[in-house]
Parts: structure tokens; C-alpha cells; sequence
């Protein structure tokens, strides 16, 4: 997100939420062919391979080289940028006063919290993230309990991803990011409540509810990436959305106990 001009950050965001998509449809591929559950998790470990390849091909942030004052490097990602997008050649001015910033400390949550603004905009983005990745997570673990073939609810399931980038790019740069984000949120969450007025024998009505939730939780969770890098300054981003992301990993590893909670004669949560 900071690699990105202001203008480009919606379409940057959505495009990035791409690769989780694809990896969740994928994951169908996967598991029809591994039904080993050790081959299973050892295929899903090597796919992470080429990640040890991707920093000699992805710059550093030139925001946080600005803040750092890391002058040489980010002169050097400057011009290759300017290279690379055939942009007319720059004048760096006062490029030596960011040698004062070298000594600065990295901040942290902590450097965040003291700032009653901050704080107040971090709490209210830890309890979202909370929210949204319980919701996200729970209806994407409880995809069997629909009924019929497994692989292909969590197939349908993914796809339902999709048109929700749609919705979300059209909302972020129509209505902007925070209208866009509760009324997803509100939607979604309706969705849900909506399940449990459904008799079981409706099972159409059941799923279609439940596509509805995980559309929009989907759209509100990539919205929160975008939303939240731009919350803060750059001194703090990485804090802020390091710390709001291992808010929703923990309401992640509570959502597949929410089955435990329901017999499995119960509607799909």
C-alpha cells in the first residue's frame, strides 16, 4: 500500500485480496486430489517456497526509507521507479536533511497508544477486525454443514468471493471507505441473524443467506487492509495493521469451535 500513490491505493488493496481468493478456490483442487491429510499440509508448505524468492524482486517501502532517512536506497528506488514508469527525471531537493532521521527508533504499538487519537482509532480497529475475521472464518470453516457434495460448497463458497471486489472498488471510490464498510458489515451480519428464522427443511434459503454473509464479511474484510493502512501515519502503519491483523488470527482460531457450540442436526452458522 505504500509503494502506491494515493489514487492507485483502492485498486492496489482489491487486487492484492485477489491472490487470497485464488488461493481458497485452489485449495478445493487441492484437497481433491491429496486426501492424505500429511501430503495434505506438506503440499500447502511448499507452496510457500517461492515467498523466500520474492525480496530480490519486491522493493522496500519508499515511505518508510522517507521516515527512516534512508537516503541512498531510496534515491536509488526513486530513480528506478522513474525508469520504469518513463516519467521525466527528478531534482531531489534537501535530501540531506533526512540523514536527521537515522537515529530515530521504530515505533511500536505502545508509541501508539499514547496518542489519545490513535488509540481511540485503534481500539474501534481491533474490535472490527475481531468481528470480521470471526465472521470470515466462520462461514468459510462451516461450508459442510450446508449439505450435499463438501468440495463443491467450499468451491461455491470462494467464488462468492469475487463479486464482492466488485462491490467494494465501486463502494470505496463511489461512497468512500467507511460507509462502504458498515453497510457491508450491517448487511452481512443481518445475514446471519436471518439463518436463524429459516426452517431446515429450506436448505436453498439456508445457503442463499449464508452466500450473502460470506459476500459481504468478504467485502468488509478486504475493505479493513485498505481502510486501516490509511488510519495512520506511515511512522505507525506497520504497528497498527500488524497488531489489528493478529486481533483477527485470534478470532480466526476461535471461529472452527463455533460448530462445537451446535448439534449437526442445527442450521448452518
Amino acid at each position: 500500500m505504500e509503494m502506491m500513490g494515493p489514487g492507485h491505493r483502492a485498486e492496489a488493496g482489491i487486487l492484492i485480496q485477489l491472490g487470497f481468493t485464488f488461493g481458497f478456490i485452489t485449495l478445493v483442487a487441492v484437497g481433491w486430489f491429496i486426501r492424505n491429510w500429511f501430503w495434505f499440509q506438506f503440499a500447502l508448505g511448499m507452496s510457500l517456497l517461492p515467498v523466500v524468492f520474492c525480496s530480490r524482486f519486491v522493493p522496500e517501502s519508499p515511505r518508510w526509507l522517507l521516515m527512516r532517512g534512508k537516503k541512498d536506497p531510496l534515491v536509488r528506488l526513486v530513480k528506478e521507479a522513474v525508469e520504469l514508469n518513463q516519467r521525466p527525471n527528478i531534482e531531489f531537493k534537501n535530501i540531506d536533511l533526512l540523514k536527521g532521521n537515522e537515529d530515530q527508533n521504530t515505533k511500536t504499538l505502545f508509541h501508539l497508544l499514547k496518542m489519545p487519537t490513535m488509540r481511540k482509532r485503534i481500539f474501534i480497529m481491533f474490535y472490527v477486525w475481531i468481528v470480521n475475521g470471526f465472521m470470515y472464518y466462520g462461514l468459510s470453516f462451516n461450508t459442510n454443514d450446508i449439505g450435499g457434495d463438501p468440495y463443491l460448497n467450499f468451491f461455491i463458497s470462494g467464488l462468492m468471493e469475487l463479486p464482492s471486489f466488485v462491490l467494494i472498488y465501486w463502494g470505496a471510490l463511489k461512497l468512500g471507505r467507511r460507509p462502504t464498510f458498515l453497510w457491508l458489515t450491517f448487511v452481512g451480519g443481518a445475514a446471519c441473524f436471518a439463518l436463524l428464522a429459516v426452517p431446515a427443511q429450506y436448505l436453498w434459503l439456508q445457503t442463499t443467506f449464508a452466500m450473502i454473509g460470506k459476500l459481504c464479511v468478504t467485502g468488509s474484510f478486504s475493505l479493513l487492509y485498505i481502510y486501516a493502512s490509511e488510519l495512520f501515519p506511515t511512522v505507525v502503519r506497520n504497528a497498527a495493521l500488524g497488531s489489528c491483523s493478529t486481533c483477527a488470527r485470534v478470532s480466526s482460531m476461535l471461529a472452527p469451535f463455533v460448530r462445537e457450540l451446535v448439534s449437526s442436526e442445527s442450521i448452518y452458522i
